[in-house]
């Protein structure tokens, strides 16, 4: 025998039984340090921190097995959210059929042709997966015959199985920690492992703030607007579009982040209100605090940015109009020049302050504690869009969780000394004028009297 052949013998020996494929990490939900410090009684009570997290589990389940603690009316109502098709309207539905039709068109060919030993078990549906097989178990070898809980056949009810898909909470857990763990964690918080290394910093869900929305108040945001940040990422960030992944994989992770919203700003405020001689006020302030939180994203959609008319031209008249809001200080316009600077590169006075801990100027901060510098308008980049609708909702209601603030019936001065608040033309002279500094030319947009482009720019 030469030594090659012994030598491959002696390893493979060794390394019988051995695996290496990469031993998969159990999520768990961490709490949230940061709340849980501001209350010394809470950050003082290893006891209460237990209670703390029990009464998230009771409410959100694990990352293992997520899912949200249904109400009494919401049973009365037959209403549960841990079935996420019920909210997607019949359009919504249809175009998840047709998804699913082309992400399973293999599976679906051979159900089709009766063929169910070539069905094909798909990636990243789990459950998918077992109700299949749990049919395939109870179905007739005519798959013709009629099945008893519908008009239809045996293969309709299989094939509708795979276009009728949407995801469970649970395996789209276990797709959250395949894709969005390693850069969001396991709680939402922004702080997986990948995200020191990143700028901007990945979103932290816990606050219930999202950046880019299309709705006014500072609301949560729709199922929709998670959607399109899915579909689409963000420009100049670390977050990619999954568009990659088939529509109903996308519902579900718009789902799973909500829960993970929903269930950190639960646990905000059950960490703030939490008292050493009252605890966290009994089973039901607990639930008060959930059904507050729930109603809160309930009402997401009355507060959508709708302009239903179309959308001026940019004549001379309304760029100018623009410039004068957008270069004029507080109480005479619109105040831009403040943060974005006199022609548009982010160094207006407002983009830095003093660091109260170390003296030292810097940009000021926004909700999440990271520096943020103003948008450089003269490079036409926007990390939500760029259509002239994207922009009039970004000045409309500013941008959550940051400096830029809501414009529209913002009061001003004019120049006979009458008030009076800004509006939708105004907003729109706006969106021109901003739109008109990206047009410039490119030595325009490169320039940056600060020398620094070490932060994430923010608006």
């Amino acid at each position: 025998m030469s030594r090659n052949l012994v030598t491959a013998g002696v390893a493979a020996a060794l390394f019988a039984g051995c695996s290496f494929e990469p031993e998969q990490p159990v999520l768990e939900h961490e709490p949230n340090a940061k709340a849980i410090a501001e209350n010394v009684d809470l950050a003082n009570s290893p006891t209460a921190q237990d209670q703390l997290a029990g009464a998230l589990e009771m409410l959100f389940g694990t990352p293992e097995h997520p899912g949200y603690m249904r109400l009494e009316s919401w049973i009365e109502e037959e209403y549960d959210p841990n079935q996420g098709s019920w909210n997607l309207s019949d359009e919504e539905f249809d175009a998840l059929k047709a998804s699913n039709r082309a992400a399973f068109a293999k599976q679906i060919a051979a159900i089709e042709a009766g063929d169910l030993d070539a069905v094909a078990r798909p990636r990243y549906a789990p459950d998918l997966w077992r109700r299949y097989e749990a049919l395939v178990a109870e179905a007739p070898d005519d798959l013709n015959a009629t099945y008893a809980d519908t008009e239809g056949t045996w293969r309709d009810e299989l094939v509708y199985l795979f276009e009728g898909y949407y995801p469970s909470l649970t395996a789209t857990a276990e797709f959250y920690r395949q894709q969005c763990n390693h850069c969001h964690g396991p709680s939402g918080g922004g702080d997986g492992s990948t995200a020191p290394y990143l700028n901007p910093r990945p979103r932290d869900y816990r606050p219930g703030i999202f950046k880019f929305t299309a709705l006014a108040n500072k609301a949560r945001p729709r199922h929709g607007d998670l959607m399109r940040i899915l579909e689409e990422g963000i420009y100049m960030t670390a977050m990619p579009s999954f568009r990659r992944f088939s529509d109903a994989q996308l519902h579900g992770l718009a789902d799973y982040v909500e829960l993970l919203a929903k269930r950190g700003e639960t646990e905000i405020l059950l960490a703030l209100d939490y008292a050493a001689d009252e605890g966290f006020g009994g089973l039901e302030k607990v639930q008060e605090t959930y059904e507050f939180v729930l109603d809160r994203w309930e009402k997401a959609a009355d507060n959508v940015i709708v302009y239903d008319g179309e959308v001026p031209a940019a004549t001379p008249e309304r760029l100018a109009a623009g410039q004068r809001l957008f270069l004029g200080a507080e109480g005479e316009g619109a105040n831009c020049v403040s943060c974005h600077g006199p022609t548009g590169i982010g160094d207006g006075p407002s983009a830095r302050e003093v660091d109260p801990e170390t003296g030292l100027e810097r940009y000021v901060k926004d909700e999440w504690g990271n520096e943020i510098r103003p948008r450089n308008l003269a490079r036409g980049i926007y990390r939500f869009g760029r259509r002239p609708i994207d922009l009039y909702r970004r000045i409309y209601a500013g941008i959550n969780g940051t400096p830029m603030p809501e414009h529209f019936g913002m009061q001003i001065i004019e120049a006979d000394g009458s008030k009076r608040a800004l509006d939708e033309d105004d907003i729109w002279n706006l969106v021109h004028y901003v739109r008109s500094l990206g047009e410039r030319p490119l030595e325009v947009a490169r320039h940056d009297t600060s020398g620094n482009e070490e932060h994430a720019e923010g608006h």
